[in-house]
């Protein structure tokens, strides 16, 4: 058997996840990890993680050498991938409890005054945290920094029992994606794709000012 290339590895694995095959794979996959991502992010990040993997080698992967050897490594890369997702995905719900947590009382409570002075404290975190160089490799530090400062701005000026939960959270993420990428491809799936990355990276701001503070908010 000849030893393929770099290239018709990289060809043959990324020419499965595209396939009807990865894309019954990715449904799978999604429903067993229970994914927000839609099965065709999950190809699309598998071809994407696939692509980097195998630009960095100098060298072909030794035991990729047929068509069902090379399905096997997409097929783990893509399994090993929903795995990290579905980790990610509940980190990042305690985040967004953690921040949604941050919207203050109605006016008139005792809690008001004691919200404001940990949204104000977490401010000054957050800034600490970005200035010393955090960057989350999915999403502009801009995009980041603008929608994790718009977030607290509404959990402290607006902050209300209906304000609390994951959907206002994502309205004001979006909005800040959206206002950066006006122009840009706006295909569905490339626009969620973008707006998963960078909120995950918003809340990994959020989760690392709350860490900075000590506040565990889970």
């Amino acid at each position: 058997m000849d030893a393929w290339t770099l290239t018709r590895q990289r060809d043959a694995m990324i020419g499965w996840a595209v396939s009807e095959g990865g894309s019954v794979a990715a449904v799978r996959l999604a429903r067993k990890y229970g994914l927000a991502d839609e099965p065709a992010d999950l190809v699309a990040m598998t071809c994407e993680r696939l692509a980097t993997s195998m630009q960095r080698r100098s060298e072909r992967l030794p035991n990729v050498n047929s068509d069902d050897e090379a399905t096997r490594y997409a097929y783990r890369t893509m399994s090993n991938l929903a795995i990290d997702l579905a980790r990610r995905n509940r980190n990042e719900k305690h985040a967004i409890v953690s921040a949604a947590r941050l919207a203050p009382t109605p006016p008139g409570t005792d809690q008001t005054a004691t919200s404001s002075v940990f949204i104000d404290e977490l401010f000054s975190a957050m800034h600490r945290v970005a200035a010393s160089g955090f960057v989350c490799k999915s999403c502009d530090s801009r995009i980041t920094y603008a929608a994790a400062t718009e977030v607290l701005h509404l959990a402290l000026l607006e902050g209300s029992d209906a304000a609390v939960g994951q959907s206002w959270l994502d309205d004001v993420i979006y909005s800040v994606v959206d206002r950066y990428h006006s122009g840009m491809s706006r295909t569905p799936a490339a626009q969620r794709q973008r707006r998963s990355r960078c909120r995950r990276c918003v809340m990994e701001l959020l989760q690392a000012a709350l860490s900075t503070i000590g506040v565990r908010r889970d």
